[in-house]
């Protein structure tokens, strides 16, 4: 839940900065899209203000904390050096000039001084497979400053190149090199072999233009057939990928390859680009793109695209997780399809084409042999209640930590979704002695549980059944809504996955530090404290977050919203 909110706040950030409405004329990030690029992510309109209004209020808030985190950070980082001789890192005085200058725009609440005013333009893509991001600029003489400002602070200048007329900087590892450049109004930046050509330099930063521009038309189609917004979507397109890294003709994978593999890499054989170009069809492509981006609201969507034969079969092997039919509850709520017998029949199928066909290339032997395994482990006899399982729900709607308490005091329910639960209850009395007088019919009536069942320290405990599933719940008062949380129906659309929860969870897990506390070393107490300040920023900023996995006639789709207040 965690990472929600720490990726939430640079993503929006990085994806809203969006731009006009219009036709991209020849200097927007688009125009240098080469038509056959592998994947593109960009926007075609303005994000609202209000928006990025929003999302710079929380930086605002959460970066001062987040910094003292980097900077106690670095002191260790440096501390270490010192231990052991050294005078301090180059990488560690960057880091401090980056994290100043970053603090000064963060503070002022914008990024006029990075060359960045209001909405932009911004793309990123491929050239062959070499990933290329470009952002349009309002001042690109105040970024040159900027990184003028932190070389001078981090006492080091970053290692420059020429490319005919344009300065750019050149960040070499091994067999690759970063490349960025401040090309016109554009801040672009690469990723390109350590001994590329001149030739493949130019394509990559813009100085020699593609052949074909990208049509954004194709943006529009995608757009128009998911419900995007036209503030950043994209999608890669696998197949395109496979076909470029298995062209041998291709310059740029000539160049891609060389870097890596020197002259020895064996040109892969007819059978190979046949099969992985089959496997590739099957997943033919893996979109992503806001449903939804206004203030206090945000939906995220992204589909695996898998062939329809294949993808339906999938889908009706799964069915939807248990209450995904009706509104989460709770302070989280968690739900999972397990449809044990389906699934088995679904990858045993799988498996058997593979083994009876097994594939010729070489390169996907190892495929072959996982196949196989898969084969002989499904091909068995799976035992009830395993065999009767269909999918779980668990709701959690208390966790309080009192002061002086190690133990917190929790209430929530759980489903569980089998095929025969009054099967699954006979099976408990014959192992558990205590549950021999158990009297349970499937109506959905709660009926408590024997006291000496679980520790003296779990809350009371009530077990109802019906003809599909048995809950149970934990907690006072959690009984009297069990029944209608046993009949909540599942999505009618197979929903596999659901996970929500809310903003109050981050003041929940807050407590969890206060009862660690005495626990954590010292020196780690700094860290714990801020991330403890962290949460209650998330609690009173994040109503809710909610993600659904959806196993569709056309795909895997992942659909992700995000309610602020």
């Amino acid at each position: 839940m965690y990472a929600y909110a720490r990726r939430v706040v640079p993503l929006a950030l990085l994806l809203a900065l969006a731009a006009c409405g219009k036709k991209p004329d020849a200097d927007s990030p688009l125009a240098f899209v080469p038509a056959d690029t592998p994947f593109v992510f960009a926007n075609l309109e303005p994000t609202p203000q209000p928006v990025l209004d929003e999302w710079s209020a929380m930086t605002r808030e959460v970066w001062p904390l987040s910094l003292g985190m980097y900077q106690r950070m670095l002191d260790k980082v440096e501390k270490t050096d010192a231990d052991a001789g050294g005078a301090g890192s180059a990488a560690t005085k960057a880091a401090r000039a980056v994290l100043d200058e970053v603090s000064a725009h963060v503070k002022a609440g914008t990024t006029e001084q990075l060359g960045i005013k209001g909405s932009t333009h911004i793309a990123l893509y491929g050239v062959g497979a070499l990933p290329v991001a470009r952002l349009q600029l309002a001042d690109p003489d105040a970024l040159r400053a900027a990184i003028a400002r932190i070389e001078t602070k981090a006492g080091a200048q970053l290692p420059k190149a020429k490319l005919g007329d344009l300065e750019h900087w050149a960040l070499t590892a091994e067999d690759m090199q970063v490349l960025i450049a401040i090309s016109g109004k554009h801040l672009v930046m690469t990723l390109a072999p350590a001994k590329a050509s001149e030739d493949l330099r130019k394509q990559l930063l813009g100085l020699t233009r593609p052949a074909k521009a990208f049509d954004v038309e194709n943006l529009t189609t995608l757009n128009k057939r998911y419900g995007y917004t036209p503030y950043a979507s994209g999608y890669v397109d696998v197949v395109r990928l496979v076909d470029f890294l298995s062209d041998e003709t291709n310059p740029i994978r000539r160049e891609l390859v060389g870097s890596t593999y020197g002259e020895g890499l064996p040109a892969a054989d007819a059978a190979c680009k046949a099969e992985t170009r089959a496997i590739a069809a099957k997943f033919p492509r893996f979109v992503l793109g806001y449903t939804e981006l206004a203030p206090k609201r945000m939906t995220i969507h992204a589909q695996l695209e898998i062939e329809p034969a294949l993808a339906a079969e999938f889908a009706a092997s799964l069915g939807g997780a248990p209450g995904t039919g009706t509104k989460s509850e709770g302070l989280v709520d968690f739900a999972l399809a397990l449809p044990v017998l389906k699934q088995k029949t679904f990858w045993l199928k799988q498996a058997k084409a593979v083994v009876e066909k097994p594939y010729a290339c070489a390169d996907l032997a190892s495929l072959n042999e996982s196949f196989a395994k898969m084969k002989q482990s499904l091909d068995t006899t799976i035992p009830p209640p395993a065999s009767d399982l269909s999918g779980l729900r668990v709701t959690l709607n208390k966790l309080d930590f009192a002061s002086g308490v190690d133990k917190p005091d929790i209430a929530g329910k759980l489903v569980v979704a089998l095929n025969n639960p009054a099967g699954a209850v006979a099976m408990a009395q014959l192992a558990l002695p205590t549950l021999k007088d158990l009297k349970l019919a499937p109506d959905g009536k709660p009926v408590a549980l024997p006291a000496g069942i679980a520790p003296a320290s779990v809350p009371p405990l009530f077990l109802a059944m019906n003809d599909r599933a048995l809950a149970i719940s934990a907690g006072a008062g959690e009984e009297a809504t069990l029944g209608a949380y046993l009949a909540a129906p599942a999505a009618a659309e197979p929903v596999v996955l659901r996970m929500h929860f809310t903003g109050a969870m981050y003041g929940r897990l807050g407590g969890v530090f206060d009862v660690m506390g005495p626990l954590i070393p010292e020196e780690q107490r700094a860290d714990m404290d801020t991330q403890k300040q962290l949460f209650k920023v998330y609690e009173q900023r994040i109503d809710s977050a909610e993600v659904t996995v959806t196993a569709k006639n056309d795909g895997v789709a992942m659909l992700e919203t995000i309610v602020t207040r």
